[in-house]
């Protein structure tokens, strides 16, 4: 059964979604999934349910901090607390949770989607107490590199990060509309794209001024930082990876797989007909990738 809990995280309440106990389970083996940019937990429910009950371990999933609103209204605050919101707040946010509150004598099966991927190596290669007990990384949709260059990048590197004061009017004007013009407007959406009503209640979350200026500050603060493929991080970690793409990424394009083949056959990787939102329509089918090679690396 899913459970949902607040920690403190690098000075930020941060909602968890939980299956089994991987706070407490005696040593068992734990998966720690952390989510993209939008970093919504919500949106991952399907797919920690289908890992926990593939592999019958502890499954926690971490979004980004302050993509949630808390009860703890400073948690909230972009003002002011920027270092707790850019990639380097990010990485120690990470950290806190998986020196801090993950079992100590559990081995971690890491999981990151798209910049969760990119957290993922640079906080593996900063601790060494952390490398020695990962198990396994799946990297999904990885934004490892030349993020900036991408298509949806340059869309969002020359468009919208110069209308950004407009865009965080935006969400606050929406969020003055009446609610049932708000579902109205998402439940059109949500035909349109094939997905399912019960998503309404999850946009209807997020769709708050200050969780989105902190996603649209996270999101430049990338397009400035992810440039250069890690591969001092992914050489050291090359034998417990798997690494997917998809063929119609407009983060991670395919050929972005040609950096990284100088570390095959160590490393394994996958291309997959899956939208770099898998979170949305593939859940189940991706969450039965990972669990095999979590499987593998178990034994």
């Amino acid at each position: 059964m899913m459970q949902s809990t607040y920690k403190i995280l690098n000075n930020v309440q941060t909602q968890l979604f939980t299956w089994g106990h991987p706070f407490d389970c005696n040593g068992s083996d734990v998966i720690i999934c952390i989510t993209g940019n939008p970093g919504f937990p919500d949106f991952y429910i399907e797919f920690g349910k289908e890992l926990h009950k593939s592999t019958n371990l502890p499954v926690c999933i971490v979004g980004q901090a302050g993509h949630v609103e808390v009860p703890d209204s400073e948690s909230n605050n972009l003002d002011g607390n920027k270092e707790l919101f850019n990639l380097q707040g990010q990485l120690a946010h990470k950290l806190d949770l998986m020196i801090n509150y993950v079992d100590k004598k559990s081995k971690i099966h890491l999981v990151g989607h798209s910049i969760g991927a990119w957290l993922i190596l640079e906080l593996l290669n900063i601790n060494e107490s952390i490398s020695k007990k990962v198990s396994s990384i799946n990297l999904l949709f990885p934004t490892l590199q030349k993020m900036a260059e991408s298509r949806n990048g340059k869309f969002l590197n020359k468009v919208l990060r110069r209308i950004n004061i407009f865009l965080v009017m935006m969400f606050s004007l929406v969020s003055l509309l009446p609610l049932w013009l708000r579902l109205y407007v998402i439940g059109l959406y949500l035909k349109f794209n094939s997905l399912p009503p019960h998503y309404a209640d999850r946009i209807l979350k997020y769709l708050n001024p200050k969780v989105g200026e902190k996603v649209l500050f996270l999101a430049y603060d990338e397009m400035d930082t992810v440039t250069v493929l890690n591969t001092v991080a992914l050489d050291k970690v090359k034998n417990l990876t798997n690494v997917i793409y998809s063929n119609k990424d407009g983060w991670a394009p395919v050929h972005y797989m040609d950096d990284l083949r100088i570390f095959q056959p160590h490393l394994q990787m996958k291309e997959v007909d899956i939208e770099h939102a898998f979170v949305l329509k593939s859940s189940e089918q991706v969450a039965e990738m990972v669990s095999n090679f979590i499987k593998v690396k178990q034994n």
